[in-house]
């Protein structure tokens, strides 16, 4: 199986007929076609199924796309590492923010990566934590920034920062002006939260249970829009960090209120998958998300604690 098989077998997938492959490739059909029946050849399957109208991937073909893509990336990845350095850093580093995070954090790490390491291609994303910790698990991204992460399997995980939970929502504050609530009062307040199985939502459950002061969780939602649209509203409150409602907050649109006894804290962390390459870009991406998260707590953006 050659480097170049596989970049013709995805090309031709990918456009789903070999005349329009060999047109985008620069090469004769019959070569390409050559190629690929060689490759079937030493596979011992078919890759596609052929028509008058093209081709179409077969249930082995849907397997080799993706082992090709991720051969393909491994070896762009080690070509860029082998001549870059911890001073130059180069190649591609993809990330997956929790959406908690992504607002502030995003803006900052594009920039600050474009002007310290103009050779490194950063793909950057924002998911909720189930989803970011499946997108690491599957090897979609090098780095995440995730908490609660240490039940999660075969990764690598610093701990970075620690955040405490307040309840948000509309005129809330009139009833607490030290901006405080007892844990035993949010059974006071109507919630929304994502569903389960999302981490934050278990995560004060968990902590409901142990305080044995039940949640008054009416509404679930998966999406910050429909979110902020129930909390902008007064219909509902929620229990999320602080900064995922700053402009909000800083407007006086809402209020946040700080959980104290017991407080509801969680952690975040940088997790990687242990036997997925780490290399001088992805090093330097990593190091720069400390940097970065370490400046946000000193400025008082991200209202927590670094663990690092």
């Amino acid at each position: 199986m050659k480097f170049t098989q596989l970049k013709y077998f995805l090309k031709i997938a990918e456009m789903g007929s070999v005349s329009a492959a060999a047109r985008e490739l620069f090469i004769a059909q019959p070569a390409l076609s050559h190629q690929i029946a060689a490759l079937e050849n030493e596979l011992g399957v078919a890759l596609f199924v052929r028509s008058v109208k093209g081709v179409r991937l077969t249930l082995a073909g849907e397997k080799l796309v993706h082992h090709a893509k991720l051969i393909l990336r491994q070896v762009d990845i080690a070509k860029a590492d082998v001549i870059s350095d911890e001073f130059s850093p180069r190649g591609e580093v993809s990330v997956v923010i929790d959406a908690s995070k992504a607002y502030t954090l995003i803006p900052l790490l594009v920039t600050e990566c474009a002007q310290r390491f103009p050779e490194v291609q950063l793909k950057i994303y924002d998911a909720m934590s189930l989803n970011a910790a499946q997108n690491i698990a599957d090897g979609k991204v090098d780095i995440g920034l995730i908490p609660n992460a240490a039940d999660l399997s075969g990764v690598h995980v610093t701990p970075v920062y620690r955040e405490p939970l307040h309840l948000v929502g509309k005129g809330i504050a009139v009833k607490h002006p030290k901006g405080t609530i007892l844990f035993e009062e949010l059974s006071n307040y109507p919630l929304v939260a994502p569903s389960r199985p999302h981490n934050i939502r278990l995560h004060i459950e968990q902590k409901a249970l142990e305080a044995k002061w039940p949640l008054d969780i009416q509404y679930e939602q998966d999406t910050g829009l429909t979110l902020r649209c129930l909390m902008n509203s007064g219909i509902a409150n929620a229990i999320i960090p602080y900064d995922v409602m700053t402009p909000e907050l800083e407007h006086g649109e809402l209020d946040a209120l700080k959980i104290i006894s017991p407080s509801i804290d969680r952690i975040h962390a940088i997790v990687r998958l242990e036997n997925r390459p780490f290399t001088s870009a992805c090093r330097a991406i990593e190091l720069l998300l400390i940097e970065l998260i370490q400046q946000l707590c000193q400025q008082k953006i991200f209202d927590g604690e670094v663990l690092i």
